[in-house]
């Protein structure tokens, strides 16, 4: 084994995962880190930021299902008789990075699409780790946790079309805006 910090050891060591149970309850995990990170954290920030005043009620009506979705997030870990716990989520915090890095770099007419887009990359971030833990629920015959999180699924699809939506009204402004600035 290596002493030296940040090395990683010299002996492999065997999966921590072994089983789909198992597999299942990391998801589950991240999937609750996420969404409480983003109902306590990244979604009250990006509220704060936002200037256009119809993404503003897109994203906070969205926050309030997030709420719910830790809730069920935690229900499917009780159907399966395990306690609720947090895993890390890598994939939110580099997104969160990214956003937080690019965004002052834009101008503030066209900040809201920035804002947008990074919320959409969310709402995709979360989709495929829905799509992934539905399907090992499935596998296992756990069907209150696939009913859990396909009703999570189904707002998060919501949410993105929605978004959608608004990224491109956001961005015919920006161009707009920025096409009169110009002249």
């Amino acid at each position: 084994m290596s002493a030296i910090p940040g090395k990683a050891p010299s002996v492999k060591l065997p999966p921590q995962i072994e089983s789909g149970s198992e597999l299942l309850l990391e998801e589950l995990g991240r999937l609750l880190t996420v969404e409480e990170t983003l109902a306590k954290v990244v979604l009250p920030e990006l509220l704060r930021e936002l200037q256009d005043k119809e993404l503003l009620t897109a994203v906070d009506d969205h926050l309030q299902e997030t709420q719910g979705h830790a809730g069920r997030v935690k229900e499917a870990f009780l159907a399966i008789g395990a306690m609720p716990a947090g895993r890390p989520a890598l994939g939110l915090e580099g997104l969160r990075v990214e956003h937080k890095a690019f965004a002052p770099q834009v101008v503030p007419g066209a900040r809201s699409v920035v804002h947008c887009a990074a919320a959409m990359g969310v709402e995709h971030y979360e989709i495929n780790a829905y799509d992934s833990a539905i399907g090992l629920a499935r596998a296992l015959g756990a069907q209150e946790v696939e009913r859990l999180l396909r009703a999570n699924l189904d707002q998060e699809v919501a949410a993105l079309q929605t978004l959608g939506r608004h990224a491109s009204r956001l961005a015919r402004l920006a161009v707009e805006e920025r096409t009169v600035s110009q002249v």
